[in-house]
């Protein structure tokens, strides 16, 4: 399954912006962490600086806490929105912006969520909003973009779910846009079937350590400063059903889902006259593709964008990914700065939390109806639909004890950077180690998430 992108305005503006403000808050951000200044995916590999509309910079898949029936995920894309632009953040409107679930666990989607969007443009000379926008048809707002939201299965012709709705648009502040609030509960549409789904703006809702950032990332050490992400991004927010994700419609039996999101741009055959997509972003489980897809240097390359077009199902024969996962570079890098020796070799720990599902957690094998195949390792956001909702969640998830917290999905309050870190280090191949994640747990994002669709806040 293939999706992609398009070139957003500000790309390079407000990458610069992002790296300027976290080097106040940090106060040392030169070399290595320009440019790539956290642990989530908001610059994975080349191609994505020139074409931030379709960088996927983060997924995040949990049971919904207010409503424990269903499951909500979240693909956030176009990283370093700034506050307040006068030029509308849109989504590329030459793309397949696909959710994909697995719930068989042999790489390949069961079923796929698909948004496409159009733009319309009214503005001509004038900027994109000429007065007070009460609603998202007012005739002050006159640039908006539609959507159109299906359902794919293999075999089956695609189900419109959703078709021609408004996205929430660039947030301009108060004077412009006096009710946002308004305009995000307009811009929800309810689902045939049960659930909702939200396309626009939303606050960044990343933060994370900088000293486990950059331990993870680039294996050297700086202090341990707390960093929000003050700027927006553009979101997709779908929650479902249970029954809809799983395995013959029945989470009881087969809880586990595996997801990751992709991006496909369109392609033109001029010659044949032909279309079709070409798979450009791919992201599943936080800081993956950065800490694991090697390179020669601590920055990008041509790997991460070899990561960004391929499939789950032909990860266990990429050996630049498969081996390096098995023996990461990593926790030798860090030895120096930690105390904490590497784990020996080669990993299976970290094969099953990023490839396989962790064992009576949330590998597909807990499917009862799957088959007797071992599942294959293909690198998935992997969530167990039956796992109840954390009366208490701790922020460093499953490394705390807490069961539904990663690498069990994601949550917006999990403290993705120390648990990468911890288990790194080892954290699961004994009883745990003294310390993890002590230190480096990362504050708070610049503004909270709420308890109720679509948990993310309104854009800053």
């Amino acid at each position: 399954m293939v999706i992609g992108g398009g070139f957003g305005r500000n790309g390079r503006v407000v990458g610069t912006a992002v790296v300027a403000g976290l080097a106040v808050a940090g106060g040392f951000l030169a070399g290595p962490l320009m440019g790539g200044s956290t642990a989530s995916s908001h610059w994975d590999a080349p191609l994505m600086v020139t074409d931030p509309q379709v960088d996927a910079t983060d997924l995040y898949a949990f049971t919904s806490p207010d409503a424990p029936e269903t499951i909500t995920v979240i693909v956030n894309y176009q990283p370093f929105e700034l506050p307040r632009s006068p030029i509308p953040y849109r989504f590329a409107v030459d793309t397949h912006y696909d959710v994909n679930v697995d719930n068989t666990g042999d790489g390949t989607p069961d079923l796929v969520y698909r948004w496409t969007f159009r733009d319309e443009d009214r503005r001509g000379l004038l900027p994109f909003v000429t007065g007070p926008v009460t609603s998202l048809t007012s005739p002050h707002l006159r640039f908006r973009q539609h959507y159109t939201l299906e359902r794919l299965r293999p075999g089956s012709p695609p189900e419109t779910l959703v078709r021609d709705a408004i996205a929430a648009p660039s947030h301009l502040g108060p004077p412009l846009m006096p009710d946002y609030d308004k305009l995000r509960r307009e811009a929800i549409r309810r689902l045939p079937g049960g659930g909702q789904t939200y396309a626009g703006q939303a606050a960044d809702p990343f933060y994370t350590n900088l000293k486990a950032t950059a331990l993870i990332r680039f294996g050297v050490p700086v202090p341990p400063i707390n960093v929000g992400t003050p700027l927006n991004v553009s979101t997709m927010v779908l929650q479902v059903p249970k029954s809809e994700l799983a395995l013959r419609g029945d989470s009881g039996r087969n809880p586990v889902v595996g997801v990751w999101a992709t991006a496909a741009r369109r392609s033109v055959n001029v010659a044949g006259g032909s279309t079709r997509y070409v798979q450009v972003s791919r992201v599943g489980n936080a800081t993956f593709n950065e800490v694991f897809v090697r390179c020669p240097v601590a920055l990008p390359c041509g790997a991460n964008d070899r990561y960004n077009a391929s499939a789950p199902v032909t990860d266990r024969s990429t050996p630049e990914l498969y081996e390096a996962v098995l023996h990461p570079a990593r926790p030798k890098a860090i030895e120096p700065f930690t105390g904490v020796r590497a784990p020996a070799e080669p990993r299976r720990d970290l094969e099953e939390v990023w490839l396989r599902g962790i064992t009576g957690l949330n590998s597909h094998a807990l499917n009862r109806d799957a088959g007797p195949a071992q599942p294959v390792a293909a690198e998935e956001l992997r969530l167990n639909m039956g796992t109840p909702v954390s009366a208490r969640p701790a922020r460093l998830g499953y490394l705390a004890g807490d069961r539904q917290g990663f690498p069990n999905g994601r949550r917006l309050d999990d403290d993705v950077s120390p648990i990468v870190l911890g288990i790194l280090e080892g954290a699961l191949t004994g009883p745990g180690l003294p310390g993890v994640g002590a230190g480096v747990q990362g504050g708070r994002p610049t503004k909270p998430v709420t308890s109720t669709f679509p948990y993310l806040a309104t854009p800053l």
